[in-house]
Parts: structure tokens; C-alpha cells; sequence
């Protein structure tokens, strides 16, 4: 029974004691004791109309919880409206606070509907590739998760949040965006810190800019992250991207006759691993210094690790024959350029087998 109908009660009861016990008191005891009576059945009746009221605007207010539940339910379940309906389980909510405890288990289900019906709108926003409305849907459920007390809704949206910002991060890479894609990428990471894709996809971008040494930070952040975790795909992912970047950095100041510099840069991209466009470099670099005997050893480790076609075979067979030169093996020499002639080197190494050296 509510505490407003048992207050009503108990004053019932005290008015009648209250008008017997000034009866007994009273000469005029007949007339007094009806009046008693009467006033005192007078009351009570007003107050089982009043109970008699209550209940059935309790009732009432509890079927419209009831209504109320169930024009939500058709809105998500027959229409697909998952916000709409999330607004009238608010509503449910609203009035099953009104009614009382008599109402709680409309409350309840109300409640447990709530942010199950914002993760999914925000999943549905992600299939349609709407990520921008779909972080703000996630950050959304986020709040009504922890409102409604959801655990269990709150951790699937924290969880799909850095996804989301990674894949807008690398909407906007590929769009060459490069302030946009960082931000998004560096959002990603202050949920994620391990976020191993994040940091190397950071690289990537600093990479396209020439920032030689914020690409290699990130590149290397997310090789240690992946080792942490077992990850060797993704750690030799990160190490072929630095190793790489600086071999092409190395290619750049041969160009510009910065030798020394080049050898700089491969030294660095050595302790990445190996790959023969490296050792071709090496070669190269090498052999504008004059150091045939490391650029020899370089081009025949160059060709130990090329994987690649004739075109690929011929740029390393062609340093591989400066080396010989350089070193009086003519012999040798001649062997290295006649297997150097091919595509782009074809010309010079013809010109040495006919012009430089003595070949047969």
C-alpha cells in the first residue's frame, strides 16, 4: 500500500477515537454519539473513495508504462526505428518512476532496452559507411551504457571506437589529407595506446611528407608494440616500411652525389633486416667512393636475395661489374655486364664490354 493511503488511514481512525473518547465525556451523550458516528463514517467512506481512486489511477498509470513500453517495442522491432523507439522507453521510464515500485519491472525492461538499441543504430551507421555520425552514435551509446548501468554495451562500444577512427584516419590518407589522417590516427591512440596499426599507418604519413624521423618513431613504436604481443607479421610489416623509406632516402643523395650521407641512411635501414634493393644501394654507393672490394661483396649478396625478373638482375649484375672493374677482374667484369645487358641497363653495359674492357 502506498505511505500516502496508510497516512490516510491512520488519521481515519485517530478522528473516530478521538470524537468516542469526547462522547464519554459529554452529558448529552446520545446525540453526541451520533454525531460521532456519523462524521466518523463520513470519513471513512471519503477516505476508501480516496484509496478506492488511488488504486485505480495507479492502474491506470501503470497500463500507460505498459502502452507506453509497447509502442517502443513496435517502433525498433516492426519499423526499424531505433531512435524514435529509444525516446519512448525514455518515456516509459518517466512514467514507471511516477507509479511507483508497482512499476518497476516495466522500468527495468525499458532500461535494458535503451542502449542495446544505440549500439545498434551505431553499428548500422558503420555498415553504411557513415563514420563520422557513427563515432558520434558510439560515443553516444557510450553515455547511455554507463547511465543505464550496461557493462556490457559500454565495453562493445569503447571497443569500436578506435577501429572507426582508424578507418576515417585512413579515409582521409588516402585522400591525402595528411593533418586529418593524423588526428583521427592520434584520437584512435589515446583509446587504444597499443594500437599497433595506428602508429604504423602515422608513418606511413609522415613518410609521404619526407619527416624521416617522426616516420621512423612511429614505424618503430609499432614494431616493439607487435613484438609485445606476439605480432610478427605486423612486426616485419614495420620493419620492411623503415627498412624501405631509408633505402629510398639513400637512392635520393646518391642522386645528389651525397654518398656518405647514403651510406648513413643504409647503415640505418640495415638494422630492419636485409633486402637486396639494400645491398644493390650498398653497391652503388660503394662503388662512386671507390670501395670495390665492399661494393663487390655488397652486389653478390644483392643477388643472393633478389627474387625479382631480369630488369631487377641486370641494375645489380651492372655494379657488380663496376666492382670487378675497379678491382682490374676483366674477366669477371665482362661476365657481370654481358648478364647487365637488359632494359634500362643494356646501353651502359654495352658500352663497357665494347669500349672499357677487353671482352671477347
Amino acid at each position: 500500500m502506498h505511505p500516502v493511503v496508510r497516512i490516510m488511514i491512520l488519521h481515519a481512525f485517530l478522528y473516530i477515537y478521538t470524537n468516542a473518547a469526547q462522547v464519554y465525556t459529554n452529558t448529552n451523550y446520545k446525540n453526541r454519539l451520533m454525531k460521532a458516528v456519523t462524521s466518523s463514517l463520513t470519513l471513512l467512506i471519503v477516505v476508501m473513495f480516496t484509496i478506492s481512486a488511488y488504486g485505480l489511477a495507479e492502474a491506470q498509470n501503470r497500463e500507460e508504462a505498459i502502452n507506453t513500453f509497447n509502442e517502443g517495442f513496435v517502433l525498433y522491432n516492426e519499423e526499424g526505428d531505433n531512435l524514435a523507439a529509444i525516446e519512448k522507453f525514455k518515456e516509459t521510464i518517466a512514467i514507471a518512476e511516477q507509479v511507483g515500485s508497482e512499476a518497476d519491472d516495466i522500468r527495468d525492461r525499458a532500461i535494458g532496452q535503451i542502449p542495446r538499441l544505440a549500439f545498434m543504430h551505431a553499428a548500422q551507421l558503420v555498415r553504411a559507411r557513415e563514420l563520422e555520425n557513427a563515432i558520434e552514435a558510439f560515443e553516444n551509446t557510450i553515455e547511455l551504457a554507463e547511465e543505464y548501468g550496461d557493462d556490457q554495451i559500454l565495453s562493445r562500444a569503447q571497443g569500436n571506437l578506435p577501429p572507426l577512427y582508424l578507418n576515417l584516419g585512413n579515409h582521409h590518407f588516402r585522400e591525402e589529407n595528411n593533418d586529418r589522417a593524423l588526428e583521427y590516427y592520434d584520437r584512435a591512440i589515446e583509446l587504444r595506446p597499443n594500437y599497433v596499426t595506428a602508429y604504423y599507418q602515422k608513418g606511413l604519413v609522415h613518410r609521404r611528407v619526407g619527416d624521416l624521423d617522426s616516420a621512423l618513431e612511429n614505424f618503430d613504436t609499432s614494431i616493439e608494440l607487435a613484438r609485445e604481443e606476439g605480432d610478427e607479421e605486423n612486426v616485419q610489416r614495420g620493419q620492411r616500411a623503415a627498412r624501405d623509406y631509408m633505402v629510398y632516402r639513400a637512392s635520393q643523395a646518391i642522386e645528389e652525389e651525397n654518398y656518405n650521407r647514403a651510406l648513413d641512411l643504409l647503415n640505418r635501414a640495415s638494422g630492419y633486416g636485409e633486402s637486396a634493393s639494400m645491398h644493390y644501394r650498398f653497391a652503388e654507393a660503394y662503388n662512386y667512393l671507390e670501395r670495390f672490394s665492399d661494393a663487390l661483396e655488397s652486389a653478390e649478396r644483392a643477388l643472393e636475395l633478389e627474387d625479382g625478373g631480369r630488369a631487377d638482375q641486370a641494375r645489380i649484375y651492372f655494379e657488380l661489374g663496376m666492382a670487378h672493374k675497379g678491382l682490374e677482374n676483366e674477366s669477371a667484369a665482362c661476365n657481370a655486364f654481358e648478364n647487365a645487358l637488359f632494359g634500362d641497363f643494356q646501353s651502359p653495359a654495352q658500352h663497357e664490354i665494347e669500349h672499357e674492357l677487353n671482352c671477347n
